[in-house]
């Protein structure tokens, strides 16, 4: 298998040297059709976006029960927006919507008990924009409660399993998302990613995900400042996925020059900064074997890859992060309460929600103003190290996908949080800088689980990753590998 690898890299590589270009469609033969092959085939003619929804909601059926992707199906409100005319760049394909992203009149729980029962009184700026994309959303992605935890176990309606092997985690917190698109249920789902939640699940489950930059996506546009951590985006099996999603969501206005549609790759020999021991303990053997591996075929794309030590004091950040991080929880926990009417106990609220929202009630102004400052000298120094290559490449995670349980709410929070420091050594600081990001599937582990790697660029420079990646895709063409539980064709 190792050869035939070889075999295809090499041709692929021969073709780009020469100045020639695989069609897009050989990077996916034998695959199920991506979103770009449905557009087209609904702009022929040749299927009607009744029949792409009800096949998707046919091999929904198929995979959900053993992996728990969708809670709120959403199916009779499908099949109407599939009979009328839509518009839109990526109008008729059907998705799935997060459960953090409000929609009216949808469940919108964000994997809380307590909110088992409540109803989205709006559209959310995400939800407007899948609408006028044209996307026809079949229901509600699971994810973990508040998306605080890199793996999708939340007491409300239990853990979400990944495809490849469900005794182990799709990744959090667009677990739902990631396990639907890999098991070849839909083309591309929306995701958000506020610390690693697009880039997680798409390593956990060998999918691309794409982070964007912050204020790129619509709606987000007026977003500024480091603790604005959180955007949305999807995740998708092809390069071509993410880059139509991208164009077709992002904001005409904002911080950054639009993209555009990204269509294939560049011949630009780029230098490329190396760092595969982050902030947390070093890699898991497979993870590094496969960081290897990744970088030798940059060589031979043509980039120079330079090592690229941690320009900014990664425990200060780490712990800058933490503190931002719980902020978050204990928000989230009194607007609980306001919903309630009461104080939230842990009958409503999971006790590793309760204890990071303790942290954060506990900072005082001093301690919220230096993490704030720490959080800054960070960003700079993150910045700056651009000036020295054109991008960084790191794991994403620094072990392969955890056993369902290994993050579980039964367990002392110390714990927990140990682990996830553990784990969640690479992406969070993206976040922070607003810088977008990229996961790629490069590898699997010895015990047969995806690793991604994650590239990551100045903010506003998403082109450039999707340039390299399609570059990528090209000798690894990893939409042919399907997981276990698998319901496309």
């Amino acid at each position: 298998m190792l050869d035939r690898r070889r075999f295809v890299e090499m041709a692929a590589l021969a073709a780009l040297s020469a100045g020639g270009s695989a069609t897009a469609a050989a990077a996916f033969e034998g695959g199920t059709a991506d979103a770009a092959a449905m557009a087209l085939a609904l702009k022929q003619g040749r299927v009607t976006s009744a029949a792409l929804v009800e096949q998707a909601l046919a091999r929904l059926e198929k995979v959900n029960g053993a992996l728990n992707g969708c809670r709120f199906l959403y199916a009779d409100a499908a099949r109407a927006l599939a009979a009328a005319k839509r518009a839109g760049p990526v109008a008729g394909i059907p998705t799935f919507t997060k459960d953090l992203t409000e929609e009216a009149g949808r469940a919108y729980t964000e994997g809380c008990r307590a909110y088992a029962a409540r109803l989205g009184k709006a559209d959310g700026g995400t939800a407007k924009a899948l609408a006028a994309a044209g996307l026809i959303s079949l229901g509600r992605s699971t994810t973990p409660e508040f998306g605080l935890l890199p793996t999708t176990e939340p007491l409300l309606g239990g853990p979400t399993r990944n495809p490849w092997n469900v005794a182990h985690s799709g990744g959090g917190s667009s677990g739902g998302a990631a396990v639907l698109v890999a098991a070849g249920v839909v083309p591309f789902a929306h995701a958000s990613d506020g610390g690693g939640s697009i880039r997680i699940p798409a390593s956990c489950n060998g999918l691309v995900g794409l982070k964007p930059s912050r204020g790129r996506m619509s709606g987000e546009e007026g977003r500024t400042g480091v603790t604005a951590v959180s955007v949305n985006g999807c995740v998708s099996r092809s390069v071509r996925d993410s880059a139509a999603w991208l164009a077709a969501m992002e904001a005409k206005a904002g911080p950054h020059k639009p993209v555009g549609l990204v269509t294939g790759p560049s011949r630009r020999p780029l230098r490329i900064g190396l760092r595969a021991v982050g902030p947390g303990m070093a890699p898991h053997a497979d993870v590094l074997a496969v960081f290897d591996s990744a970088t030798d075929l940059l060589k031979r794309l043509g980039h120079r890859p330079v090592e690229a030590p941690t320009p900014y004091d990664a425990p200060r950040a780490t712990e800058a992060f933490l503190a931002i991080w719980s902020l978050g929880a204990a928000g989230a926990v009194r607007d609980v309460g306001e919903f309630l009417g009461r104080a939230a106990g842990p009958e409503d609220v999971e006790p590793v929600t309760l204890a990071f929202a303790a942290r954060g009630a506990a900072l005082s102004k001093e301690q919220r103003g230096a993490a704030l400052a720490a959080l800054e000298a960070s960003v700079a120094a993150y910045l700056d190290q651009f000036d020295s290559f054109d991008l960084l490449m790191t794991p994403v995670l620094a072990q392969p996908p955890a056993e369902i349980g290994w993050f579980g709410p039964g367990l002392p929070f110390e714990t927990v949080l140990e682990r996830v420091l553990a784990y969640v050594a690479y992406t969070p600081l993206e976040n922070v800088a607003g810088a977008p990001a990229i996961s790629l599937p490069l590898g699997m582990s010895a015990a047969g689980l995806p690793i991604g790697l994650q590239f990551t660029a100045r903010p506003g420079q998403e082109r450039l990753l999707l340039e390299l990646a399609y570059a990528i895709e090209r000798v690894r063409p990893w939409a042919r590998l399907k997981p276990a539980i698998w319901a496309g064709g």
